[in-house]
């Protein structure tokens, strides 16, 4: 099965606005848990707003490549 990042890929076109999607109309989009953030590790101000975050553990590189629907085929 082809991958991305080690996800494998849909096989079949999500982005398909007339897609059946059947079921999953009436589910909630997302559910999120957030953890109290604790106040450790925080980086100085002039690093804090290059970084985007004061916190050092929240600073993640993206990854990202725009999703499903980004003009591409």
């Amino acid at each position: 099965m082809p991958q991305v990042g080690g996800c494998p890929l849909p096989t079949e076109n999500i982005c398909n606005p007339d897609m059946d999607h059947g079921d999953l109309a009436d589910m909630s989009l997302a559910m999120a848990y957030v953890p109290w953030q604790e106040w450790r590790n925080i980086y100085k101000a002039e690093k804090a707003f290059q970084r985007g975050t004061i916190f050092e553990e929240l600073d993640k590189p993206f990854r990202g490549t725009g999703g499903c629907c980004n003009g591409r085929s």
